[in-house]
């Protein structure tokens, strides 16, 4: 049974589906237009379009004195009806049976075609319900034959819907946001393409926008510029020499020959198996401390406003990677694309103001293109720095904090010559602040290199990974306690693990002994017991 509506036309657009009709308008609409339009175009164009039809539907169905339907009336089989609540639809009765709800008391349920494929139900014979009543027309009901109002308040979930339609079809193309009926594209031939790769060679790679590589190409004649520019981003995005990495609303194209290795394959520092873990028994404090460490495995939502800038410790497979986590936090800081996998933007030093190439891993959740900055300022791993947009659209400035050359006593791994990873606490130089609790240092890196990636230490299964970890670490604290989220830095030395399933073996292993304050200490009793 259906009820009345807050208003007459809500419904009507809250259920918006787009039919063969509306496929066949678009269609017809870009065929006019002769160039590309946006999604948003089109959904505007296709609100238009709705309300004439409805327009016309009740206009033609005035004449024919089909009766509006009322919960108060009865109707039989085969009559036709006009539903003012579902704007000016009209139906047939299929047929009608006995209602059931004691709290009602006596009324029918009619069934009703639509003639679209739609069938609903509807009570008849209700004296009191609100549409038996006239419906006030108010300022809102007046928005609802409104395209501008429709599509400021349903616009989003109309245009996702018609994105939606349109990718099932194989005559309508798009990219970076717009679409075209494949079969009128403008002819882009293979001599099109090897000029256009061999215009990026000259820039090393790229990025350069289409109208960069169309100076240089003889486009077909009499061809709107616009159409030109599209026909030949599909072209270049279907040839598989080329990579579109340019943010949402900019089209950019790279050679993918000329990216760097770390962005076209990730790193295998990188590398995270999934680990299937208990989030239930994770206590509000560890919790609170997973959203702290901004590890973008964890896969958080930000709630807030977007932050103007993120201090965060760079763990250590990003800090060897020279990389930096898309957590829930920082990805608000970096250029997003409507579908390209990777990102080409500018990050900027903030201390010398120098620019240089950085790249946005989408799927995978990196950012590439700190190696040689990590190197200049000494950051180590665990070492703290900041990040905020940049003055400029698309670009990123990292400051290191507190620049300043010192030698400590840290936490370093060390490998044996029989390629155990492990830690000692060694005097090391760093450039910048660190994080206490997340600070690794390294002596030899090749020699880590080759333990880590020759040894069986990372492919431990995870309950004897954290122990390992766990003791190598007790035994550099007088009191032999490990804090969590030191524990977490250890173990993603040895294997690339977010937070979660780390802290539920701290919790649910009767080995581990919490001591207050996020610290646990080793049974070793329990441990020989299992």
């Amino acid at each position: 049974m259906v009820s009345s509506p807050p208003n007459p036309l809500e419904a009507y657009w809250t259920q918006f589906e787009v039919d063969e009709r509306d496929l066949e308008f678009i269609y017809n609409l870009l065929l006019e237009q002769e160039v590309p339009l946006t999604i948003a175009e089109m959904a505007s164009a296709l609100i238009e379009q709705r309300l004439l039809r409805l327009e016309l539907e009740t206009a033609q169905a005035e004449p024919t004195q089909v009766a509006s339907y009322l919960p108060s009336a009865s109707y039989a089989a085969g009559q036709r009806l006009l539903f003012p609540a579902l704007a000016g639809a009209t139906g047939e009765v299929l047929g009608v049976r006995q209602g059931v709800n004691p709290e009602v008391g006596s009324f029918d349920v009619m069934q009703v075609s639509f003639g679209d494929g739609r069938e609903r139900e509807f009570a008849m014979g209700l004296a009191d319900h609100v549409l038996n009543r006239p419906q006030e027309v108010t300022a809102e009901s007046r928005a609802f034959h409104s395209s501008h109002s429709i599509m400021e308040r349903f616009g989003s979930a109309i245009e996702a819907r018609i994105a939606e339609r349109l990718r099932g079809t194989h005559d309508i193309v798009w990219i970076a946001g717009r679409w075209f009926p494949k079969a009128l594209l403008a002819e882009i031939n293979v001599g099109h393409l090897n000029l256009a790769e061999a215009v990026l060679d000259v820039a090393s790679g790229g990025p350069l926008p289409t109208e960069a590589l169309v100076e240089h190409l003889e486009m077909p004649v009499g061809v709107d510029p616009r159409l030109g520019t599209f026909s030949l981003d599909y072209a270049l995005q279907e040839d598989g020499r080329f990579d579109e990495v340019g943010p949402a609303g900019k089209v950019l194209w790279f050679l993918k020959r000329l990216e760097p290795p770390e962005v076209m394959y990730p790193p295998p520092r990188l590398a995270a198996p999934a680990v299937s873990y208990d989030r239930g028994m994770l206590t509000k404090p560890l919790l609170e401390l997973e959203r702290t460490l901004d590890d973008e495995l964890s896969q958080l939502t930000h709630d807030g406003p977007a932050p103007e800038e993120v201090e965060l410790s760079v763990i250590f497979p990003h800090w060897r990677v020279g990389s930096l986590p898309l957590s829930s936090r920082l990805q608000t800081m970096f250029p997003t694309a409507y579908e390209a996998p990777r990102i080409r933007f500018i990050l900027v030093d903030g201390h010398s103001g120098e620019k240089f190439p950085g790249w946005v891993v989408r799927q995978e959740r990196y950012v590439y293109g700190l190696d040689d900055w990590y190197r200049r300022y000494e950051v180590p791993a665990g070492g703290l720095i900041r990040v905020r947009q940049g003055d400029q659209p698309g670009e990123v400035i990292v400051r290191a904090v507190d620049r300043r050359r010192r030698t400590d006593w840290i936490r370093t791994v060390t490998p044996s010559e029989a390629g155990q990873i492990g830690f000692t606490m060694l005097k090391q130089p760093v450039g910048t602040a660190y994080d206490d609790l997340m600070v690794v240092g390294l002596v030899d890196p090749v020699a880590l290199d080759d333990a880590w990636l020759r040894g069986s230490q990372r492919n431990m299964p995870l309950d004897r990974m954290v122990a390992y970890v766990f003791r190598e670490l007790a035994r550099l604290n007088p009191q032999s306690a490990v804090h969590a989220q030191a524990l977490y830095s250890g173990v993603n030395v040895l294997r690339r693990l977010p937070p979660g399933p780390i802290f539920v073996e701290l919790v649910r292993q009767p080995y581990f002994v919490h001591v207050g304050d996020l610290y646990w200490r080793f049974e070793d009793s329990a441990w020989g017991q299992t």
